[in-house]
């Protein structure tokens, strides 16, 4: 495992402040932990390595011309994501949120599932994504998430705040064969398998190059690889924060993918297509991208090896 997938999923707070939150939400729900955030990002934010963390995406979403707008810029997206955090663990400890999804989409998602040909999730690490995946029950699916658990992730799941069994299934990228035989198993049996298509996990020659803010970054296209192989459609979805304890699913129409062979860059347009839309939630949703990565120096890293 290379340096970046070993930091993938780790908690920058510790297991205590993590706990001292919990406490929080049980003793004053959400709007007590909410104020909480206000000092805590501020101090992490006072740290160079807190800030250098989203100072790829800030740049180019923002272009802050002076220090302190793009401090602002990334305590708001800070805050933000702590919020998404809280949420998702009052979700377990308190079993209420509120997922505004309309009933065309759930139509659209349960026609496709009695299809039973499977269906490829495919999401970002943009908005609520880790509460929404346990409010998808209503399609009545097994479901599989591709979702590496970082040992020094010191947050508890939802499933884990309730003390029962979680309505999905963690597939670990980080197998031999980054997970591809459990996904594929999956979708052949007409399940649902969600998988992040924003950020390559092994190597980087399982990736296309594509147009993002302004710059190149690679991103997996073994998934379309995958619907082409499987015949499974794929569903591009994003859950944005819309508030105290709500969220919203961003739903794009389903489409196939031809089997062109093993080649990756005829998957690249499919590829594009993902972060196409994937810019369209940044318009819109500016302080919800949570991907603490820089794709794009990473690109040209990878390119002047």
């Amino acid at each position: 495992m290379n340096t970046h997938e070993e930091k993938t999923g780790r908690s920058m707070a510790s297991r205590f402040k993590h706990r001292f939150v919990y406490v929080l939400i049980s003793l004053g729900g959400r709007t007590l932990a909410y104020w909480f955030l206000y000092p805590l990002v501020l101090v992490y934010c006072l740290h160079k390595s807190v800030r250098d963390k989203s100072r790829a995406y800030i740049t180019r979403r923002f272009a802050p011309t002076t220090k302190w707008d793009f401090f602002k810029h990334t305590f708001r997206l800070n805050l933000t994501f702590g919020r998404t955090l809280v949420d998702r663990a009052a979700l377990g400890i308190l079993g209420n949120t509120q997922f505004d999804s309309d009933s065309q989409t759930r139509q659209m998602c349960e026609e496709l599932v009695k299809q039973n040909k499977g269906i490829l999730l495919l999401t970002a690490h943009v908005g609520c994504w880790q509460s929404a995946v346990n409010c998808l029950q209503f399609l009545n699916r097994p479901m599989h998430i591709l979702y590496y658990r970082n040992p020094k992730d010191n947050d508890k799941t939802v499933a884990q705040h309730r003390g029962e069994k979680a309505p999905f299934t963690f597939i670990n990228p980080a197998g031999p064969l980054g997970g591809v035989p459990e996904m594929m198993a999956a979708l052949k049996r007409g399940e649902i398998v969600c998988a992040m298509a924003d950020r390559v996990f092994g190597n980087p020659q399982n990736a296309v190059e594509v147009d993002f803010l302004g710059g190149k970054i690679h991103v997996p296209y073994s998934f379309y690889r995958l619907a082409a192989a499987t015949g499974a459609p794929i569903v591009i979805a994003f859950f944005p924060w819309e508030g105290k304890g709500r969220l919203s699913g961003w739903v794009f129409q389903p489409f196939a993918v031809q089997d062109q062979g093993p080649q990756k860059q005829h998957y690249q347009p499919y590829a594009q297509q993902f972060i196409d839309y994937l810019t369209q939630f940044c318009i819109k949703y500016p302080y919800q991208f949570f991907n603490y990565f820089d794709g794009w120096n990473d690109y040209a890293t990878t390119n002047n090896r």
